[in-house]
């Protein structure tokens, strides 16, 4: 299987890191012009170090000059071994250390120490200077590195660090990342008659000839026209590559430093994460809650703010990591694991960095709580991780899930069985729609309590309590799956609890039996239902929902606007009615001889009984419908 590569040249200005590049590759990195006349590197230059069958192995020389910290910090961000360079006649500088700590801060951790410019210093200086060095990396991730001392002018030493350079990168595991290509860019430009090319390390996956990507964060649709690596084309390149890519559909006006080709939707864009920040306890002013910062990450570098859950300030002397958010200005790009640098705008320096645990954060509130939410997303097994960015967003699709909990498909597979497939490729935690249905029950029954003689709470009030806390995705899911359960019964809108009941309340209940009992004993010469309740004192809520209990219950029918009429007085008409129409049609004359009603209360009466389907009118006349 081929392996890709790519080792980092940093140090401070001058140090030597292009001389030793071309020594080492033959190539100098020095491209640009302006970079040639001042003798000092601006952008990141690359040069093929190793390419044979099964191993191919580039160099990027860093930009060593303060003013050029962000080139340095897009140039370094995924290399996979770094070679910090120390020019024997000044040994350790400010930049250096900067350097290291940026390296650290970016999670490298494997590299090798070279002192060049051996020609320049005697043997003491050159002990001075070791001895300088091993006490200055003996705390980073250069402890145990080997230090090597080269001439990159007469070769002295040259062939022994890249021999040792490629057994290095010859022993190190191949990459294994499961995720879609993602690259970001550190230059973009025009060659004539080509158009748009740009240039990167391929992070994640790999990419192809005639291949659709995507441009973030501006979601530009584009195509591969053409690759390239280190000047030769190819069909397809992978991650660790240094790619040039050749973009149709595209202007280079369209892209900038830090943009991102992507695959497919695995990547999304944010303006707030959630982070692991560990600061720099060489830092020359405190961090003060929500101060500015500019971020980078990736090649990419913007403004924004830092946000404490548990603190106001981080003071000069403090290096504890810290769990905490960043809100940014413009649209990042990352997922969980990828590493960044924070720097102070002004008085400009470098604050700290740390890493991303969740790509697509959500506004939280202070206190040790979030503290403990942001731990678990930290340090979480694949299932914890997995519960707190479902509790956090509710219902993802698969590749949301697998980018912003950071766990493999296999990963997910086996805990699949925690997650409901609300529809197509739209997930939700079982636990919360349980949750849910709990919360309904529980409003149901309330409402019950609150209601006895309603015949249940309205669908739309259930949704309008809980969406605040549950999307309706997953509280019609969350309904459906009571009614199934048979934990609930729904009519038309109406929603209640499967044992329950409508019944008249303790409290009001001997005045409402009498007044149903004075409704009955009315026949169907009834009085208005306004009438009727004149004396019974009961509050205005009672009388209505009492008045749409007996007609829920069928207790009794709505005669007119005014009046309700008793199912009793309903049978005993009917009962009538049949008794003295001895066909299946009668007119109106022969109804009020069978009731003795005036027209007032017959004429409703039998329009009740058309409603109510025992009989239909044909013109004059009414029919029985067998029923």
């Amino acid at each position: 299987m081929n392996r890709y590569f790519t080792i980092g040249m940093a140090g401070h200005i001058d140090h030597g890191k292009t001389s030793l590049t071309k020594a080492l590759t033959g190539v100098s990195t020095d491209s640009l012009k302006e970079e040639q006349t001042r003798k000092i590197s601006i952008e990141p230059g690359f040069a093929p170090f190793i390419h044979e069958r099964d191993l191919e192995v580039s160099i990027i020389d860093v930009p060593g000059h303060e003013n050029f910290i962000r080139q340095m910090i897009a140039g370094v961000a995924g290399i996979d071994l770094v070679t910090v360079v120390i020019a024997a006649d000044e040994g350790i500088m400010p930049q250096t250390k900067e350097h290291l700590a940026i390296l650290s801060l970016l999670g490298i951790n494997n590299g090798v120490i070279v002192i060049t410019k051996t020609s320049l210093a005697n043997e003491e200086l050159l002990e001075i200077i070791l001895e300088d060095i091993k006490s200055t990396v003996k705390d980073t991730f250069l402890k145990n590195a080997p230090i090597f001392f080269v001439d990159s002018l007469s070769k002295k030493g040259v062939p022994e660090l890249k021999n040792a350079l490629k057994e290095i990168v010859s022993n190190m595991p191949i990459k294994q990342s499961s995720a879609p290509f993602r690259l970001p860019i550190d230059h973009v430009f025009t060659v004539k008659g080509q158009g748009t090319i740009v240039r990167g390390t391929i992070y994640n996956g790999n990419v192809q000839t005639d291949q659709q990507l995507t441009l973030l964060p501006k979601k530009l649709e584009t195509r591969v026209k053409q690759l390239q690596i280190h000047g030769k084309k190819t069909e397809i390149a992978y991650e660790g590559q240094r790619t040039a890519i050749n973009l149709s559909g595209v202007s280079h006006q369209d892209i900038s430093r830090g943009d991102v080709l992507v695959e497919d939707d695995f990547f999304t864009v944010s303006k707030r994460i959630d982070i692991v920040f560990q600061p720099l306890n060489s830092i020359k002013h405190p961090i003060k809650q929500r101060q500015a910062i500019k971020l980078h990450i990736g090649t990419q570098e913007v403004m924004g703010k830092i946000i404490f859950f548990d603190r106001n300030i981080i003071n000069k002397d403090e290096s504890a990591e810290v769990l905490c958010q960043l809100e940014v200005n413009e649209d990042i790009v990352a997922v969980r694991g990828d590493h960044f640098i924070l720097r102070r705008p002004t008085p400009t320096e470098t604050i700290g960095g740390g890493w991303v645990i969740n790509a697509q954060a959500k506004k939280l509130k202070f206190g040790e709580s979030t503290v403990d939410q942001l731990q678990i997303k930290k340090a979480g097994s694949p299932k914890d991780r997995l519960e707190s960015i479902m509790r956090e967003h509710m219902t993802l699709s698969e590749t949301e899930i697998l980018n912003l909990a950071a766990i493999s498909y296999k990963e997910l597979n086996e805990i699949k069985h925690i997650l409901l497939e609300l529809e197509k490729n739209q997930y939700a935690l079982i636990p919360i729609i349980k949750e849910a249905q709990n919360q309904i029950l529980s409003l149901i029954e309330n409402y019950h309590n609150s209601f006895p003689m309603r015949q249940g709470i309205n669908k739309a009030e259930i949704i309008s309590e809980l969406t605040t806390k549950y999307p309706l995705r997953i509280l019609e899911v969350a309904i459906n799956r009571l009614k199934n359960n048979k934990d609930i019964d729904i009519n038309e809108q109406y929603i209640s609890l499967n044992t329950f009941t409508p019944h008249l309340p303790n409290e009001w209940q001997k005045r409402l039996v009498k007044i149903e009992e004075d409704l009955i004993s009315q026949g169907a010469e009834t009085n208005k239902w306004n009438d009727l309740l004149a004396s019974s004192n009961l509050p205005s809520i009672i009388q209505t929902d009492f008045y749409y209990y007996l007609i829920q219950t069928k207790r009794a029918f709505v005669l007119d606007d005014e009046r309700l009429i008793s199912r009793l007085a309903v049978d005993e008409a009917i009962k009538k009615l049949k008794e003295h129409t001895q066909s299946e049609d009668f007119t109106l004359q022969m109804a009020r001889e069978a009731l003795q009603l005036s027209r007032k209360n017959l004429v409703p009466l039998l329009e009740l009984l058309d409603k109510l389907g025992y009989t239909e009118r044909v013109e004059n006349t009414r029919r029985w419908i067998n029923k």
